[in-house]
């Protein structure tokens, strides 16, 4: 990771201001050289530690699932992708989600509804989505047997 240097008169900015404009770009300060880079690289380290267990399940950036299997779970006019063993991917707008949803609709239970997909993950604020370039629509639960529900 590169830092530039950020150095700004102080007649324009006030000694104060180009401070504070200075750490907030993540430049090193005029005087003092990396004082503001050495803060922001602890809060980053705290921020980390403070994460929740969930932060080990997330999958890094730009990873590629394949013929993952799972179904979707609607909310809004999109719709999270949740896997077989519980993890959830937040579908990115596009043409693919846009038929998924659409065919959700016309189902009961779309919970029900299995698929499997291929796409490519993102992370944003913590959490995972997924762009998906593939989604074949593979089963549906069967109703239980009335009989069953008989006894």
């Amino acid at each position: 990771m590169s830092y530039t240097t950020c150095r700004l008169p102080q007649i324009a900015a006030g000694a104060l201001g180009s401070a504070l404009l200075c750490a907030y770009l993540g430049g090193n300060l005029a005087h003092g050289e990396g004082s503001s880079v050495a803060s922001v690289r602890s809060s980053e380290e705290s921020r980390e530690s403070d994460e929740p267990a969930d932060a080990a399940r997330r999958m890094r950036e730009g990873s590629r699932i394949q013929n993952a299997i799972g179904y979707f779970r609607r909310n809004g006019d999109g719709a999270t992708f949740i896997t077989e063993d519980g993890m959830e991917l937040g579908g990115l707008p596009n043409l693919n989600l846009e038929r998924v949803v659409k065919m959700l609709k016309t189902v009961d239970e779309p919970e029900s509804v299995y698929w499997s997909i291929n796409g490519e993950v993102t992370e944003f604020t913590g959490r995972n989505y997924v762009l998906i370039s593939r989604a074949v629509f593979k089963t549906a639960a069967p109703p239980p047997a009335p009989e069953v529900l008989g006894e």
